[in-house]
């Protein structure tokens, strides 16, 4: 039972990870249809970044490194999907474009070695499970952000102007909102946070040129998991993907320790909960 226990407790650490990643995908689709599957290609860049140069400045760097790549297919996506004139195919096929470079940037800049930082090497004992004190930083990091992300949203105008673009983007636009401006926004706030993300998964399970795809696949999965309605529900799936590849790689053997996620996650997109979310147009 104190092993379950202590799976539970890992999984859910490094969730929040995954909580972080799942809001930019959930905050995009509700507000222009699309996803934008560079997003862990963001946190492997800014990963590297900080890797190589560390420290503040580092973290600083890093963070812009991904904002600024995160802009790059903000207005390539501009280009391809505006307001009325909509095709979500052409825009995720742009944005996988770029992610495809940008893992090939990663391979041939910083090579396929593994990038780790541990800068703990004390552990908390909490009930007999040792937690590294990066873990409190990250559940630290992960949750000031989003309280001020859910403050920005609901009680901003900015916040007001992208729920409306969301809903109507064209009936957003006839009423003087900036909707090109707005989905522009978001896709810089995704690379933001993904900047974020990479940092924080440098300093605790490391990544290499090839975690990209997987980091998109997991933020993904914890946005559909309670059906993309908002950062606090993308949060608490990204707990239940952690928990799930924990609790994987703790019983069974490799091979399926890592399918299962996947599997995971793909039993849910069965369930339905995409077809809900097409149900209402593809904003919630």
């Amino acid at each position: 039972m104190f092993e379950f226990i202590e799976y539970l407790t890992r999984g859910a650490l490094v969730g929040v990870t995954y909580g972080l990643l799942a809001f930019p995908v959930s905050l995009l689709f509700s507000t222009t249809g699309s996803v934008d599957v560079a997003l862990g290609a963001y946190a492997v860049l800014a990963a590297a970044v900080l890797y190589v140069i560390g420290g503040p400045l580092g973290v600083i760097v890093a963070i812009g490194v991904a904002v600024f790549a995160s802009i790059l297919v903000g207005l390539i996506s501009l280009r391809l999907n505006r307001p009325g004139h909509i095709d979500h195919i052409i825009a995720v096929l742009g944005t996988f474009g770029l992610a495809t470079f940008i893992e090939s940037f990663i391979l041939t800049v910083f090579g396929t070695n593994p990038m780790i930082r541990q800068p703990f090497s004390t552990f908390w004992d909490i009930g007999g499970i040792r937690v590294s004190p990066q873990m409190g930083i990250n559940v630290v990091v992960c949750l000031a952000i989003l309280s001020a992300l859910f403050i920005v949203l609901q009680k901003t105008p900015f916040g007001r102007a992208m729920r409306a673009s969301a809903v109507n983007p064209v009936g957003a636009a006839l009423n003087g909102i900036p909707v090109k401006q707005i989905w522009f926004a978001t896709y810089v706030l995704g690379g933001f946070l993904a900047g974020v993300a990479g940092v924080l998964i440098l300093y605790t399970t490391g990544a290499d040129y090839s975690t990209a795809f997987n980091l998109t696949i997991w933020g993904f999965g914890a946005a559909i998991i309670f059906g993309m309605h908002g950062p606090l529900r993308g949060f608490a799936g990204g707990l239940v993907i952690g928990i799930v590849q924990a609790l994987s790689a703790g019983y069974l053997p490799g091979g399926w320790a890592t399918a299962i996620p996947f599997i995971f996650i793909f039993v849910i997109l069965s369930l339905g909960r995409m077809n809900q979310i097409a149900a209402t147009g593809g904003r919630v």
